[in-house]
């Protein structure tokens, strides 16, 4: 009797999955991202010293180049529930192996001309500055990322 409860014991304990048997339903919840998809709105995110500014869509970005050329970005939004942030990250549409991660927080910030935005950023460029700056929801009719709001074909 005994070694079958042991056994029936034992059954139980390897058959949980390994997040089951160590974290509670809630720290699960709260440990790892969850994708929502197009719940972030459309964004541009902006600042200074150096001169940077990004338009953001789930699925793309664009890199403005502050004289040199555009660079686009396939990537995606990822909502951080812990720490209440949306990140986005992706890879240069060219595959030069360029990078690109824009983290955005809800909370008021004020650029160097005193305008304040809704959103705060902290970015690392393709070429690895790490800058912080202010973002707003882009306007209507503002182009997303290209020409409609797509990778331009000769971008991709």
């Amino acid at each position: 009797m005994r070694t079958s409860a042991l056994m029936l014991l034992l059954f139980a304990a390897f058959s949980l999955p390994a997040a089951a048997q160590f974290t509670t339903p809630d720290q699960t919840k709260r440990s790892t991202p969850v994708d929502i998809p197009n719940q972030a709105p459309d964004m541009v995110c902006f600042g200074e010293g150096p001169n940077w500014s990004i338009q953001l869509r789930q699925g793309e970005a664009r890199n403005i180049g502050i004289n040199e050329p555009d660079s686009y970005f396939t990537g995606k939004f990822v909502w951080v529930p812990d720490m209440k942030v949306w990140t986005w990250q992706g890879s240069n549409s060219k595959g030069n192996g360029q990078n690109l991660t824009v983290t955005i927080s809800k909370g008021t910030c004020v650029d160097q001309r005193k305008q304040q935005f809704p959103y705060k950023a902290n970015a690392t460029l393709p070429a690895g500055d790490m800058v912080s700056g202010c973002c707003r929801k882009l306007k209507p009719g503002e182009a997303a990322v290209g020409p409609g709001g797509d990778i331009p074909p000769n971008q991709q």
